[in-house]
């Protein structure tokens, strides 16, 4: 799945604001909060906001797969007009654009959090608590924006679940973090409590798409072998572990439900961050879920590069 411009204009100008900043604030930082923390935090952060775009880009490529051998399928049964062909078309549009807009909010997300990270280390606060403001307030608003998606609304959203208005904020020293954190932590909570429902839809959608990609499959290599008498009694092995494969859940269902957890995880590790119970252990139970998810994802990019070599060598 291709990223749109908006995501790029997106990434390209938050670059510009906040690396230079994030530089400045390690050259020159002071311990005037609880920075370990912080920057743990942001690690763990940055993790799952990276695997999430990752798997994001995955389920759209699943769905259009699925959608192809739709329309493949019902035109070896009747023929699909040419309007039926364009709707597919932009309803998968639709649908990538989507998913593209939870990316560009979940990128945000990881900025925000490298952001807090350079302010609590930042020994010109003042200055630089100006642009971690324009930063949230752009996450706000797309999280508003994603909150329109069919996907969103398709999800089931548990607020509750997700408040710390009554949470004080603890063990913060500098005057213009604890403002942030103060004015955002329920916000952020409830990012997080939306992502765990957006992965949640995801994952449903993904494991359709992946039963419906899967059926002609096992229609051929398992139902119709067996039927046919062509798996052997003596050497099964085979055919047996193509039928386990084809039944199993697929692996990217079992990564975005990793991916949803790690969500849960995080909201609770932000929880412990505003009160300053954070552990190490609380950091690790989310970069080790993730590690997997990112290694699989990493795992896609040589091909993609390989490819990508093969045609400027044409």
């Amino acid at each position: 799945m291709k990223r749109p411009s908006l995501r790029a204009e997106l990434s390209r100008s938050l670059g510009r604001l906040i690396l230079p900043l994030l530089l400045l604030a390690s050259l020159t930082g002071c311990a005037t909060a609880r920075i370990p923390d912080f920057q743990a935090f942001a690690t763990a952060g940055t993790t799952y906001t990276t695997a999430v775009t990752g798997l994001i880009t995955e389920v759209g490529n699943t769905a259009v797969d699925a959608n192809s051998v739709k329309l493949v399928q019902n035109r070896s049964l009747a023929p699909v007009s040419l309007t039926d062909f364009q709707q597919q078309d932009k309803d998968m549009r639709s649908y990538l654009g989507e998913l593209t807009r939870i990316q560009a909010q979940v990128d945000l997300l990881g900025d925000y959090f490298n952001a807090l990270a350079a302010l609590a280390t930042s020994s010109a606060p003042q200055s630089f608590q100006t642009q971690v403001q324009g930063l949230a307030t752009t996450l706000i608003g797309v999280t508003q924006e994603v909150k329109g998606t069919t996907i969103a609304k398709a999800s089931q959203l548990e607020t509750a679940a997700g408040s710390v208005g009554g949470l004080v904020v603890k063990g913060v020293q500098g005057r213009e973090l604890k403002k942030e954190l103060e004015a955002r932590k329920q916000a952020i909570s409830d990012i997080l409590q939306l992502h765990q429902a957006l992965l949640a839809t995801l994952s449903s959608q993904t494991a359709a798409d992946a039963r419906f990609t899967t059926a002609l499959d096992y229609d051929q290599k398992v139902i119709e072998p067996f039927m046919a008498g062509q798996v052997s009694p003596t050497q099964p092995q085979s055919w047996s572990a193509e039928r386990l494969s084809l039944l199993a859940q697929p692996v990217l269902v079992e990564q975005v439900n990793t991916a949803a957890e790690a969500a849960r995880q995080l909201q609770q590790a932000w929880s412990k961050l505003l009160s300053s119970d954070l552990t190490a252990a609380d950091i690790q139970a989310i970069t080790g879920e993730l590690s997997p998810v990112l290694a699989s994802l990493d795992a896609l990019k040589p091909n993609a590069q390989s490819a990508g070599n093969t045609e400027g060598n044409q």
